[in-house]
């Protein structure tokens, strides 16, 4: 029996306007018994002013797996230390097409002043966002979860695979072909999930995920029964136990829930 189905957003129950299908919120409704979670590098904020008035009662794995909440209670959270925070402000220096960084802390995003098309991506997943000069000391006032990197020209790729040295601690993940991440190596999806399992006595058997890119590779390995969809990236589909017949934009995820749900 499925207790919990875990959701990554952009590229998976989101189409490319950003829209959710219109018969999800209908569909958590009918499954009281089951545990929502949506689970995106996004912050908390932004999922919960997108979802919280259609759908109340959803977990939210934030920021790629730093941050769960429900509701207004933080259940886990796996933080920077302040001196790793500048080191990947530090690092990202160094990477060329990185601008603006976007420095992500539990009680803000903070980033550098840039152009419009940049400030305008960044809006789209950051609900509370300020503007600074300088950014660096907020690395202390702030928990800081995690340094988004924005990469205009979708190459993010070449980017990833050129990364500086950084603290031990800390790594990049890829999370879209504009965007990488900066965060804790122990952050991930799947450590938030089994965070969220132990806290709510859920077996990995008894849990069900969809993803479309690497960032939810550790999503998978935390369920019985993952799902990539059709859009997704060749090594997620390669790692998960099913694919969708159908990609973000066709509703894959809600036709692959009402053919396994009835």
């Amino acid at each position: 029996m499925i207790k919990l189905i875990a959701l990554d957003l952009d590229g998976t129950l989101l189409d490319s306007e950003k829209r959710y299908p219109k018969d999800f919120p209908a569909f958590v409704k009918e499954h009281p018994e089951i545990l929502f979670v949506l689970a995106s590098g996004r912050q908390y904020y932004t999922l919960k002013q997108q979802f919280d008035e259609i759908c109340p009662g959803l977990v939210y794995i934030a920021e790629n797996g730093a941050a769960v909440f429900r509701g207004d209670e933080l259940i886990y959270e796996d933080t920077m230390s302040p001196e790793d925070a500048r080191c990947a402000l530090d690092a990202a220096k160094k990477i060329e097409g990185a601008w603006p960084y976007i420095l992500c802390g539990l009680q803000s995003a903070y980033v550098n002043p840039a152009d419009s098309f940049s400030m305008e991506e960044g809006v789209k997943y950051y609900a509370r966002l300020r503007t600074e000069d300088d950014i660096y000391p907020f690395a202390n006032s702030d928990r800081i979860c995690k340094l988004a990197l924005f990469f205009r020209d979708k190459d993010a790729q070449r980017a990833y695979d050129r990364l500086p040295r950084m603290s031990s601690s800390i790594s990049g993940i890829l999370s879209g072909d504009r965007w990488i991440d900066i965060g804790n190596k122990t952050v991930g999806k799947g450590n938030a999930l089994r965070a969220l399992r132990e806290h709510y006595g859920i077996k990995k058997e008894e849990c069900m995920c969809f993803g479309d890119y690497l960032n939810d590779m550790t999503l998978f390995e935390e369920c019985e029964e993952s799902y990539a969809m059709a859009n997704a990236h060749d090594d997620l589909k390669k790692a998960a136990k099913h694919v969708t017949g159908y990609s973000n934009d066709e509703d894959g995820v809600m036709k692959a829930l009402h053919q396994v749900f009835g």
